[in-house]
């Protein structure tokens, strides 16, 4: 990313977008975990963008990110380069993306060694992550996206992936109102939208920017969903209130 034309076009600085007033600091209730790690998948039929951005509970600060672009295993480089042409020229990153991305079994294991520096997770226990969840918008990423690229990458999933929180059932539960999705709640909280909707590191600052506001307002983020340990598909529902 010191490529001077791939700075141009692609944008890791949160300083900005995702500052804090602190103001709002003495408004946030206690919360359960340390961290949240806010998660926005991109790709349909492989995964093809992984960012994961780092939230203080307490002081709602940005401390870290990680960010890959996925290389697909699963398609010609044909199909690929149509399919990346599609997803990622209208935003001008395709260059980017062709230059920078590794295999999904890559990804993780930089992802892995990001946690473990993090001090958010053991290797060698095979753990959950300690004091830290994922936060999502939606349970498609987790319940659905990861496992299905980890068949297809013919590798096992991590036990790292086994709880998440979907931002949406929150929301529902804390502002007793429905919104569908990201831009929905960022319209009724009269956020505005930072960067383009539909790529992956924009779109997790922007389920961070409403993370934000909701710990600001006094929400408690807590787990939703939860994989059972005898069946990892079986997944449990921890609110009886929730978007389906």
């Amino acid at each position: 990313m010191d490529d001077p034309m791939h700075l141009e076009k692609f944008n890791h600085n949160c300083s900005w977008d995702l500052r804090v007033d602190a103001s709002n600091l003495n408004r946030i209730c206690p919360q359960n975990l340390d961290f949240f790690l806010v998660l926005d998948l991109e790709g349909k039929v492989e995964i093809l963008e992984f960012p994961v951005l780092m939230i203080d509970a307490k002081t709602m600060e940005v401390v870290d990110f990680f960010h890959r672009f996925v290389r697909p295993s699963g398609m010609t480089e044909q199909r690929i380069n149509e399919y990346i042409e599609g997803k990622y020229g209208k935003f001008g990153v395709d260059r980017v993306w062709h230059d920078t991305a590794v295999q999904f079994k890559d990804v993780l294991q930089q992802f892995e060694d990001w946690l473990i520096q993090a001090y958010l997770w053991e290797k060698h226990t095979g753990g959950s992550l300690n004091r830290a969840a994922f936060v999502t918008c939606g349970n498609w990423d987790l319940k659905t996206k990861v496992p299905q690229q980890c068949k297809v990458s013919k590798m096992k999933l991590p036990s790292y992936f086994m709880e998440w929180i979907n931002l949406k059932d929150v929301y529902l539960n804390f502002y007793r109102r429905r919104a569908t999705g990201m831009v929905t709640m960022m319209k009724e909280l009269e956020i505005p939208l930072v960067g383009s909707h539909h790529l992956g590191f924009d779109d997790t600052k922007n389920i961070s920017r409403v993370l934000q506001r909701m710990l600001a307002d006094g929400a408690l983020i807590r787990i939703t969903a939860r994989r059972k340990a005898d069946n990892p598909d079986d997944v449990e529902f921890l609110f009886k209130n929730r978007i389906r």
